[in-house]
């Protein structure tokens, strides 16, 4: 057993509570957000509170950025038993090549970097797990699997209260075709294949967030709940709620989506993360 734990590493959409990162000795690597020339560094040099003040006062949506690669090497390099590391999908942002060019110069022998063709706690679920396998002593090659194993049953649903920022922002993909009249109704998204892709269209915000929570119970038996939110602590508490009975132990895991992934969300934006039993 190495004296010290393979090292996870998330970029900042994971949307790992800070908390829950530091018990499990996960390292986040953040994601830039820019207001004009002001350039702010995700959960570090700006939080949800402070960003939903500035996005509704600026004319334009802010611009986000990746990591640069010496952050990711920083991060690779002080991991003394190799490093696994975990990215937003390579089709949202350059953040996956940023880590893999990372791995290059650190050594790709020591160095996993995993692609999760998702955002928030749909990575961020397996990154946890992947920690306590470390945690208890797994290898390198132990822990990639175990990383792998959960993103196979990490499960994710969007409700946004317009797909406007989704669309301004360029990261709409698959959802495209819900432009439009999409602006009257509540669109349902998901991930398929490392893109935004549209799963229902529901009239209501009520009716929405019912079938969002039905749509989590569907993969019980579950290994963790995260409900996300952004501006939204309110509708993210009720349908925590709902969500406990199916939730390991009653416990559901409620946290803010992060400024980055809030720029295309927008305020409002619910979020619901399920990862199946393994």
């Amino acid at each position: 057993m190495n004296a010290r734990p393979v090292t996870v590493v998330v970029d900042s959409t994971a949307d790992i509570p800070p908390d829950l990162a530091t018990s499990l000795g996960i390292v986040t690597v953040p994601l830039s957000v820019r207001f004009g020339e002001e350039s702010f560094r995700d959960r570090v040099d700006i939080d949800s509170a402070t960003f939903l003040r500035r996005l509704k006062a600026e004319p334009g949506l802010p611009r986000t950025s990746q990591p640069p690669v010496t952050a990711f090497e920083e991060a690779f390099r002080t991991a003394a038993s190799g490093a696994v590391c975990l990215t937003i999908s390579s089709k949202l942002s350059g953040t996956f090549n940023a880590a893999r060019l990372a791995a290059d110069a650190v050594g790709d022998d020591r160095v996993r970097v995993i692609d999760s063709l998702g955002a928030s706690m749909i990575a961020g679920w397996p990154a946890v797990q992947a920690a306590r396998a470390a945690q208890a002593g797994a290898d390198l090659a132990g822990v990639v699997a175990a990383t792998e194993g959960a993103l196979a049953r990490s499960h994710g649903y969007f409700v946004l209260d317009t797909l406007e920022y989704l669309h301004k922002g360029g990261r709409i993909g698959r959802a495209a075709q819900m432009v439009g009249s999409v602006f009257s109704i509540k669109p349902i998204l998901s991930f398929e294949e490392g893109e935004v892709r549209p799963l229902e269209r529901v009239r209501t915000w009520s009716k929405a967030l019912g079938r969002v929570a039905e749509l989590a119970r569907a993969h019980a038996p579950l290994a963790g709940l995260a409900v996300l939110h952004f501006a939204n602590p309110s509708d993210a508490a009720d349908l925590a709620d709902r969500l406990r009975d199916v939730s390991p132990g009653g416990d559901v895991l409620v946290a803010e989506i992060g400024p980055v992934l809030a720029t295309y969300g927008g305020p409002g934006t619910i979020a619901v993360a399920a990862l199946a039993a393994g």
